[in-house]
């Protein structure tokens, strides 16, 4: 199949549930979670395995180009308002996308 990102999703998974929330709007039923994923970044460090405030969720997601417009504006618009929600600090939430192929 032509036009795929493979999109990576890292929340904080004290958002988890909004995120699944906008996959369950946009009916993202395929993608690949994994819990407990530690790492370092913009909202600090999280070591993975202390409560749920100290770990992130890491969902893949294998999506044809046709549907990236309404992802990306959903998952802007989740961001801002968790932002704003936070009183304007940032959230863990990070989205990165690459080509991806469907080899099998």
């Amino acid at each position: 199949m032509d036009g795929m990102k493979m999109l990576t999703v890292v929340c904080g998974e004290r958002i988890e549930d909004e995120v699944l929330l906008l996959f369950t709007d946009l009916n993202i039923k395929g993608y690949t979670v994994m819990s407990g994923v530690g790492g370092s970044g913009q909202t600090g460090t999280v070591s993975g395995r202390g409560n749920w405030m100290d770990r992130n969720k890491l969902y893949l997601i294998a999506l044809d180009e046709s549907h990236m417009g309404s992802f990306v504006d959903a998952i802007g618009e989740l961001h801002t308002k968790l932002v704003q929600d936070h009183h304007g600090r940032e959230v863990p939430l990070k989205v990165f996308a690459l080509p991806c192929e469907l080899i099998v």
